[in-house]
């Protein structure tokens, strides 16, 4: 990853400074690849993997480079740091409402398409 963006320093309400990058396809495969998930968990489940793809972006911490454990990352963070950097973070890479609006436009543009010609293109 060393041609990505890094972003920060942030500082977190605890006064703790962060800089973090965005988020990539392989970032999501290896923490889905390194955490059990339950079918009768899966919300939560599926929150804790957005946690820790968060944490795995992160690159330093007051300075620090992180040692790589993302799991064990925010386990000393109060949760006030933890919500206002995954805040900040869904914010900068999440889906905002303009995004949303333009996938449900093309989702309806591309079911009415298949819907019209039968599925023969």
């Amino acid at each position: 990853m060393s041609n990505a963006v890094v972003y920060g320093p942030l500082e977190l309400p605890s006064g703790t400074k962060i800089t973090f990058r965005a988020p990539v396809g392989a970032d999501r495969n290896n923490v889905l690849q390194m955490t059990q998930i339950s079918a009768d968990r899966a919300l939560s489940d599926a929150m804790m993997v957005d946690d820790y793809l968060a944490a795995k972006c992160i690159t330093e911490v007051d300075g620090k480079a992180t040692d790589g454990d993302y799991k064990k990352l925010f386990d000393t963070w109060t949760q006030k740091d933890i919500l206002f950097f995954r805040s900040v973070f869904d914010e900068m890479f999440g889906m905002d409402e303009e995004s949303r609006n333009k996938a449900k436009d093309a989702a309806a543009f591309l079911l009415k398409g298949r819907t019209s010609t039968g599925g023969s293109n």
